[in-house]
């Protein structure tokens, strides 16, 4: 049995900074002692331990010391035959899964309702993507992730895909049939990818849905730092069965990755493991507790009301109104009383909660919802929202790096109606794109655009500033 109260690459720095008398070594601030003055009241700490590869430290990308080991504790935490540290957060772990799957002209089913990096993979991988659609809660609107039947016609009618990347939880925190989802996969002898950038705590609570290493999935990218108690950028990749070469893996990981990796953050995530294997049960029970208890009272509230799926992660907590007020009204109400969600968009706020989530931070949190549920009634009523319909499954009609390279117009986003998208646009957050190369653009989805930047929504992909242009394809 593996010790999980030890945390090797945690002790290994803090061993060396014992050791040590002399540093003759990168990085060039020499452990803090050249440092913006002002800047070390918060850095000063951090800086002794961000190190190189000296000594017992090990090699990230050739690990067989105490980075593997601490590796083999967090495969073994949660329940992967291999994982590997990820410092260029799970995008990076995105981006070498697809590359070491797809050659140039393969073929791969991809959620539409993806994050960016998985399109950014598809890209640089030369791959040409079939979109699986979602499927819409009738009664809330959530996304509730693809359709399993559409996945088994899709297999069936293309039957050279190498792979199939969905994503679960969402970021709203709908948790896909991952195990019928795996299973299906496994019939048609493709492995399953999972994004799970937001259930790095699914494994440690019986309270919480399945991960997807638990359910079946060949791969999970978690972001650990989101959910978890480990600096941001820093994720894990698992892989679980043969289905995936993990010397391939390695050698993109090699690539994608930076060849000087922060300790910091590799011993961030040494660390979360530690404390989840040895306090994160009890920890998430707290919280989930108080989180299950605040949507209580929520629900009973006159003006405002939480969404939920059938399976649903207790720890995001979306709220919208019962009268049509965007989530960005509420929003800029929120942050003018000192309160900062996770997201808005045309329909509810985010709010995230995890272990760090304090009794003081229930009740703030509480009463802060009471009052803008008394504020609601005077708030003007908004238009109704359009919002693009994603949910049949789509073949690209070019591989995306082909569509990025064709020749382009910019075009005011008034007049891109009818036309085809040469760019990828994406509302950020929650980073998923809302137009794809080679998608048409459509009067929904300009209006959808507008009304996002007209409510102080972030877009990344239009061209300049106020009017706004689009990239089209000639």
């Amino acid at each position: 049995m593996l010790d999980h109260f030890r945390a090797p690459l945690y002790e290994a720095l803090c061993s060396h900074c014992s050791h040590s008398r002399g540093n003759y070594h990168v990085p060039g601030h020499k452990q803090g002692r050249a440092f913006d003055e002002e800047g070390l009241r918060h850095f000063r700490s951090i800086l002794e331990i961000d190190l190189t590869e000296v000594g017992a430290l090990d090699d990230l990308h050739d690990a067989q010391g105490v980075i593997a080991e601490a590796q083999s504790l967090a495969a073994d935490a949660f329940g992967a035959d291999r994982t590997f540290f990820l410092v260029g957060g799970t995008t990076a772990g995105i981006l070498a899964t697809i590359l070491s799957i797809c050659r140039h002209g393969d073929m791969l089913a991809v959620q539409r309702h993806s994050h960016q990096s998985v399109f950014h993979a598809c890209r640089l991988a030369g791959v040409q993507p079939v979109y699986l659609g979602s499927c819409l809660d009738p009664v809330t609107g959530l996304d509730c992730g693809i359709d399993v039947g559409q996945l088994e016609e899709v297999l069936h009618r293309f039957p050279g895909i190498k792979g199939v990347v969905i994503t679960s939880p969402s970021y709203f925190g709908v948790v896909q049939p991952v195990k019928t989802i795996a299973a299906i996969c496994h019939q048609y002898g493709v492995p399953l990818v999972v994004d799970e950038a937001h259930g790095a705590h699914l494994p440690f609570s019986d309270q919480l849905p399945l991960s997807a290493m638990q359910a079946g999935a060949d791969v999970a990218v978690q972001s650990t730092h989101k959910m978890l108690p480990a600096m941001t950028m820093s994720s894990m990749l698992h892989v679980k069965g043969d289905a995936i070469d993990p010397e391939d893996l390695v050698s993109w990981l090699r690539v994608i990755q930076s060849s000087s990796p922060s300790y910091p953050l590799m011993a961030s995530l040494d660390l979360a493991r530690r404390y989840m294997m040895t306090r994160g049960r009890e920890e998430l029970s707290r919280v989930i507790g108080a989180a299950l208890r605040l949507r209580g009272r929520v629900s009973k509230l006159a003006h405002l009301e939480p969404l939920s799926a059938k399976s649903q992660d207790p720890l995001k907590l979306a709220i919208q109104a019962k009268k049509r007020i965007s989530g960005y009204r509420m929003l800029e109400w929120l942050e003018q009383h000192g309160i900062y969600a996770e997201l808005a968009d045309h329909q509810s706020v985010l709010f995230v909660f995890s272990i760090g989530t304090r009794e003081s931070d229930w009740a703030l949190l509480w009463e802060t919802l009471r009052r803008l549920d008394r504020e609601i009634p005077d708030m003007a009523e908004e238009s109704p929202w359009s919002v693009p319909d994603l949910r049949a499954w789509t073949l690209a009609d070019r591989p995306l790096h082909e569509l990025m390279a064709a020749k382009k117009t910019n075009v005011p986003l008034r007049s891109a109606a009818g036309r085809i998208s040469g760019a990828m646009v994406v509302p950020y957050p929650p980073g998923i794109p809302l137009l794809l190369p080679g998608e048409p653009v459509t009067e929904e989805k300009v209006s959808y655009m507008e009304r996002v930047v007209e409510r102080g929504g972030k877009i990344r992909g239009l061209s300049g500033r106020f009017p706004f242009s689009l990239s089209v394809l000639q």
